[in-house]
């Protein structure tokens, strides 16, 4: 029994996580992402079939989650099937801090960081 339990306040943390399209990305490719909060994998996208846009239209929901700081989305290129030994590719993510989220505002993020082939 904690005597001073009512004077202690609760936080609860929630996040929704829309992944709507990849641009700037050749379309003849199959792609998915990676949802990591704190470098730890939380979700994944369907990779996607070749077509003329890269598109998800995914929702993630996650409640609760602990207190974190960093929340990386992961853009990769999938293995092509018809190459035993091709792996997917990170081609580039998106970093976004925490502490921007904490406006119970929707954020939209539009800037991929492409790696360097």
């Amino acid at each position: 029994m904690n005597p001073r339990r009512d004077e202690m306040r609760r936080t609860e943390n929630a996040l929704e996580i829309w992944i709507l399209e990849a641009k700037g990305v050749p379309v003849k490719r199959r792609y998915y992402c990676e949802i990591c909060l704190d470098k730890t994998l939380v979700g994944r996208t369907s990779a996607k079939p070749r077509a003329d846009i890269c598109f998800w239209g995914e929702h993630f929901d996650y409640s609760p989650i602990p207190k974190v700081d960093d929340l990386c989305i992961n853009l990769y290129r999938d293995a092509d099937p018809k190459k035993k030994k091709d792996r997917s590719t990170l081609i580039g993510y998106v970093q976004i801090k925490i502490d921007q989220l904490a406006a119970r505002h929707p954020v939209e993020r539009c800037g991929v960081h492409f790696l360097q082939p």
